[in-house]
C-alpha cells in the first residue's frame, strides 16, 4: 500500500514539474518575442543590411541576444539612445564600420539611360522597382526605403539617391490679442497656471509646453485636442507663444506617425518579398533533375511507340 502511495506521489510531482516547465518555457519565450518586437518596432525598417544582418528583424533578434545596439546608420544616434533606454544598456557612438547616417533619401532611375537589365529589381528588398527585361524601370517613391542596395548591381550607373524634401511648418508667432504687434518679447514661464482655466478644452497648456519635445508624454496630455484658439496666449504674462509651440509639436508628432506608418509598410513589403523568394527557391528545389526529365521523356516515347 505504501509503495503504491509513494508511486502516486512521485507521478503527481513529476506531472506538476512538467506543467511548471511548460509554463516557464511559454512565459520566457513570450517575453523574448516581446523584446524582439519592441526592438524591431524602433528600427527604421530600411532593410539595408548595413548592420550585417539581412533585415531589420534579424538584427532585432541579434540585439535581443546581446548584439551591439549601434550598428544601424539609418536610425542614427537617436535610435541608439532609444534602444539603450529600452534595454537598460549604455549608449554607444554609432559604429563607423557600418556606414554613416544619411538624411531620408529615395532612389530615382534616369529612365532614358536604363537598359532594362532587371538587376536592380532583384536587389530591392521591398519590391519598390517595377519594370521588365529590356524595358525601362521605374521606382515607386512611396515604397522606397533608401537602402542603396540597387546602386551597386546597376551596370550603367543610372540610379541616383535623391534627398526627400523635409516638411517644414511655420508656426504662429502673433502677439497676444489687443497687444502691440511689435511687442513680441518672450519671457520664461513663471508657472502661474493662468493658461489652464483659459483653455476651453480643459487641457494643461503649461504641462504641454514643458513636455513639447516628448511625443509620448504629449499624447498622454491630449495635445491633439488643442483647437489652437490662442486663449492661452492671451492670458500668459510671459508672452510665451504657446499656440505656436503646440503647432510645432503637432507637426513633429505627425512626422513621427508618418515615419512609423512608412516603416510598418516597408516591413510588410520586405516580408512579402522574402516569402516570394522562399517560394521560388522551393519550386526550383522541387524540379526534377535533368536525368529524371530525360527518363520521363524516354518513357513517354516508349508508350507512344
Amino acid at each position: 500500500m505504501s509503495l503504491l502511495l509513494g508511486t502516486m506521489i512521485l507521478a503527481l510531482l513529476g506531472g506538476l514539474g512538467a506543467l511548471l516547465l511548460g509554463f516557464a518555457e511559454r512565459r520566457y519565450n513570450a517575453d523574448d518575442n516581446t523584446v524582439v518586437e519592441l526592438i524591431n518596432q524602433r528600427l527604421p525598417q530600411t532593410q539595408c543590411a548595413q548592420c550585417g544582418y539581412p533585415g531589420c528583424r534579424p538584427y532585432a533578434q541579434a540585439v535581443a541576444n546581446g548584439e551591439a545596439i549601434n550598428k544601424c546608420p539609418p536610425g542614427g544616434e537617436a535610435l541608439v539612445q532609444n534602444l539603450a533606454n529600452l534595454l537598460g544598456r549604455d549608449p554607444l557612438p554609432l559604429d563607423p564600420t557600418c556606414g554613416l547616417t544619411q538624411p531620408p533619401r529615395v532612389a530615382v532611375i534616369r529612365e532614358a539611360e536604363c537598359i532594362g537589365c532587371t538587376l536592380c529589381i532583384a536587389a530591392c528588398p521591398v519590391d519598390a522597382i517595377v519594370g521588365a527585361p529590356q524595358l525601362m524601370h521605374s521606382v515607386i517613391s512611396a515604397d522606397c526605403t533608401g537602402c542603396d542596395l540597387c546602386l551597386e548591381p546597376c551596370p550603367v550607373d543610372c540610379i541616383d539617391m535623391v534627398p526627400v524634401a523635409e516638411q517644414v511648418v511655420t508656426p504662429l508667432r502673433l502677439p497676444r490679442i489687443q497687444q502691440d504687434a511689435l511687442d513680441l518679447v518672450e519671457y520664461a514661464c513663471i508657472h502661474c497656471g493662468l493658461c489652464e482655466p483659459a483653455c476651453p478644452r480643459d487641457l494643461a497648456p503649461q504641462a504641454l509646453l514643458w513636455h513639447r519635445e516628448e511625443p509620448e508624454r504629449l499624447q498622454a496630455l491630449n495635445l491633439n485636442d488643442c483647437i489652437e484658439c490662442r486663449l492661452c496666449d492671451r492670458v500668459c504674462p510671459s508672452n510665451i507663444p504657446l499656440t505656436a509651440a503646440f503647432q510645432s509639436a503637432k507637426q513633429h508628432q505627425r512626422q513621427l506617425d508618418s515615419q512609423a506608418e512608412h516603416a510598418s509598410h516597408a516591413q510588410a513589403r520586405f516580408e512579402q518579398h522574402e516569402q516570394r523568394l522562399s517560394q521560388a527557391q522551393a519550386r526550383i528545389r522541387n524540379r526534377p533533375s535533368k536525368g529524371a526529365r530525360q527518363s520521363l521523356i524516354d518513357s513517354l516515347r516508349k508508350d507512344k511507340s
